[in-house]
């Protein structure tokens, strides 16, 4: 008797396991995260099923074939699996229909062996070339050729190969919060965009509307890197969230709202396989990263683009291509020394710190009289300038495992003022620093 019990609390503890593995799958890249079981799958719906509620791709062998023909391969496990997310803004204007311009990209690489993932988001706004259409924004490539252009593009920077895809597009991302009953989520500064809507600073569990407000929003000091952080922030959250439900009903109301709206060239079988071997990856497990680059002030008359910076990427898609991270083994393991000898010596090495201090706040000099202030404080290797956009609050951003580094900076900026703190490579990389502190009016006005 107690060896059937075993037996049957054994059996649902993998279902919940399997289900919210392959819901973090879908979740990660689709803005739909969280796990599933291939056995419950089987008793609740099938792969039919399943197969019948993602649809078809939209990249036909008619109009792409190479393209067709390489996102049909049964990729290797031991290698990285490189899958192109696209947020459609389609669904919020009744009646539109066709390719619209991509939203949100993000490039997922996975290795299901090592259980360890990489999310790069990429600027809509990023600045390529597209055959035939001259100089545009990558966000166009899917409004002129559709999937196929967006992953042509994101393949073509990133320097990566692109085995799948998948879409979808706002009032689906709404549905899968609100199928979640809703996201705990912290807004670090007030959103008043009149394209997205309103939502003030403060603690919430946002629904599906608040989430959308949230990742749609550019009216932010640094535009769409902000919302980017944005975007990564509310990921995370929401992988926590899946990982929390111990429901197989809830599980399943989410699952099925996501497969509903998904559209991906993923074949069920190797979602399925891809579950199994993710059982037991955690949050911890997943890295994020922006595309390195800088938003240079545009000349009279032309528009705004983030230029990516070149040698930056390539050294970012090398480390994902062998390591699966944002970072070599020796960085890491460097970063993991020097956190541990920062602990026992109680605080940063100011000298060894490289910091940009950038003007947010549009006050002459303020850049200068604050870097000459920390300089006397035992910092050497500090920069100046000024950011492109006007800032409400001061930032500091700080390159992954520098965390330490930016919260001395706080401290010696103001060490009784809860300062915003974002992780963030393509910010800290495009500056070479380790921390980038955009001073806001908020400090101006201390």
């Amino acid at each position: 008797m107690k060896r059937q019990q075993r037996l049957k609390a054994r059996k649902r503890r993998r279902k919940y396991a399997v289900i919210r593995a392959v819901l973090a799958l879908m979740f990660i890249g689709a803005l739909v995260l969280g796990i599933m079981n291939l056995d419950v799958i089987k008793i609740w719906a099938s792969k039919r099923y399943f197969s019948l509620r993602m649809g078809d791709t939209t990249i036909s062998e008619e109009d792409a074939p190479d393209l067709y023909a390489a996102l049909s391969k049964w990729h290797d496990p031991s290698k990285p699996l490189n899958v192109l997310f696209i947020g459609i803004d389609r669904g919020s204007v009744k009646g539109e229909e066709g390719n619209t311009r991509s939203d949100v990209l993000i490039l997922l690489s996975l290795n299901a062996q090592k259980k360890k993932a990489v999310l790069v988001s990429i600027p809509r706004d990023t600045k390529i070339t597209i055959p035939g259409y001259g100089t545009e924004k990558i966000n166009a490539t899917h409004a002129f050729n559709g999937p196929a252009g967006a992953v042509e593009a994101v393949k073509k920077i990133s320097g990566m190969e692109i085995n799948d895809y998948a879409e979808v597009d706002f009032e689906a991302f709404k549905g899968i919060v609100d199928a979640m009953g809703g996201v705990p989520f912290h807004v670090d500064q007030t959103i008043n965009d009149p394209k997205a809507g309103y939502l003030p600073k403060g603690d919430y569990v946002l629904d599906g509307n608040g989430a959308l407000i949230l990742v749609r929003s550019r009216k932010l000091p640094r535009g769409d890197l902000d919302r980017i952080e944005n975007q990564k922030r509310f990921l995370k959250a929401v992988m926590e969230k899946a990982a929390g439900i111990r429901d197989i009903q809830a599980l399943l109301k989410i699952l099925d709202s996501a497969v509903r709206y998904l559209q991906t060239t993923l074949q069920p079988d190797m979602i399925f396989t891809l579950a199994r071997m993710l059982q037991g990856m955690k949050v911890e497990d997943v890295e994020f990263a922006t595309l390195p680059g800088d938003s240079p002030e545009p000349k009279a008359g032309q528009p705004w683009y983030y230029v990516y910076d070149e040698q930056a990427t390539a050294r970012l898609f090398s480390n994902i291509r062998n390591y699966c991270s944002v970072e070599t083994p020796e960085e890491q393991e460097a970063e993991q020394k020097q956190k541990e000898e920062q602990q026992s010596m109680g605080e940063a090495d100011r000298s060894q710190i490289a910091l940009t201090v950038l003007n947010g706040a549009r006050w002459d000099g303020l850049a200068a009289r604050v870097a000459e202030q920390l300089q006397e404080k035992g910092y050497r290797d500090v920069k100046t300038g000024n950011s492109v956009n006007a800032y409400s609050e001061t930032t500091l951003y700080y390159a992954p495992g520098h965390e330490a580094e930016a919260r001395q900076v706080a401290a010696d900026l103001d060490a009784d003022k809860d300062f915003n703190m974002v992780q963030d490579a393509g910010v800290t990389g495009a500056k070479k620093a380790d921390v980038v502190l955009v001073l806001g009016r908020d400090y101006v006005s201390t």
